[in-house]
């Protein structure tokens, strides 16, 4: 299981991504129990010494994939056209915020348990709990700039985000686990259903 390896001697930022890339294959596969450091390495060609010089454990490189996940999301969410309302504005993100769901999500209990609940800190760890209160803060920035382009008003209330974001991720574990399209409800209806509920939910009355 070994990633492709055309990374040159020396280029430090290219071992690092072959590294993420081959622990990333791992946790898609064999979920956090299988992600050793040994195994990171064995996949990226490396030796397992050289995988410690760019992480100090398991524990900074899953943070490093979250990470790397959550810096796209905040990229798409300072982008999205704002005219298209709240329920399209999510309807553009969901794709990502699936992929992250199906990548991650089995190891969720970890990244709570590593990251948001105060376990040990790397700098890596630290740096993902700092960018997950990032992406939430660019997700209520993109919902007020979005209402306020359409002439709305969101709920004053600082759990909103959380609540939209938390929402997010449920649609996605129902779309990955096929819950709704078991009672014959395809995912696109699913989808327009849920963002315009969670649209619904947040506009001020």
């Amino acid at each position: 299981m070994s990633t492709e390896q055309t990374t040159a001697w020396g280029d430090a930022e290219g071992r690092r991504r072959d590294i993420l890339s081959s622990a990333e294959l791992i946790l898609e596969q064999q979920g956090y129990a299988g992600l050793t450091m040994r195994a990171i390495a064995l996949g990226a060609g490396v030796s397992s010494g050289t995988v410690y010089q760019y992480f100090s454990g398991k524990e900074d490189v899953f943070a490093a994939l979250m990470e790397r996940r959550l810096d796209e999301l905040q990229r798409t969410l300072a982008k999205v056209d704002r005219s298209l309302g709240i329920a399209g504005v999510l309807r553009e993100i969901e794709p990502q915020v699936t992929e992250l769901w199906r990548r991650f999500g089995r190891s969720a209990a970890q990244w709570e348990a590593k990251v948001l609940s105060g376990g040990r800190r790397g700098k890596e760890i630290a740096g993902s709990a700092q960018d997950y209160r990032k992406t939430i803060k660019a997700l209520a920035k993109a919902l007020n700039e979005t209402a306020e382009a359409c002439g709305q008003a969101l709920i004053d209330d600082p759990a909103l985000p959380h609540w939209v974001w938390d929402s997010l991720i449920g649609l996605a574990d129902d779309l990955l686990l096929q819950g709704a399209r078991t009672n014959r409800v395809k995912p696109a209806q699913l989808i327009a259903f849920a963002t315009g509920a969670i649209e619904r939910g947040v506009i001020a009355r």
